[in-house]
């Protein structure tokens, strides 16, 4: 029965797993349509964070772009 199971979540973890984050992004936007209609405020408050972790997450992906960018310049002058 385990064995199964874990066969069977194995094979098929990309369609469990892309199931599970269409219902939490399903549950996620109700609660924002719930809290915008509700609590306008606390919405402009969310959307500043969320803006906020956007530019985190692009200043990041820049950094280990130049990063990886500069390594992969000194692993080419050291050959």
């Amino acid at each position: 029965m385990l064995r199964t199971l874990a066969t069977l979540l194995k094979k098929g973890w990309p369609f469990l797993s892309a199931a599970v984050l269409t219902v939490l992004v399903i549950v996620a936007y109700n609660m924002g349509e719930i809290l915008e209609k509700h609590h306008r405020k606390l919405m402009e408050n969310v959307h500043y964070a969320i803006a906020a972790l956007i530019l985190f997450v692009s200043f990041y992906f820049i950094a280990l772009l130049i990063r990886t960018v500069w390594t992969t310049v000194h692993d080419e002058d050291d050959q």
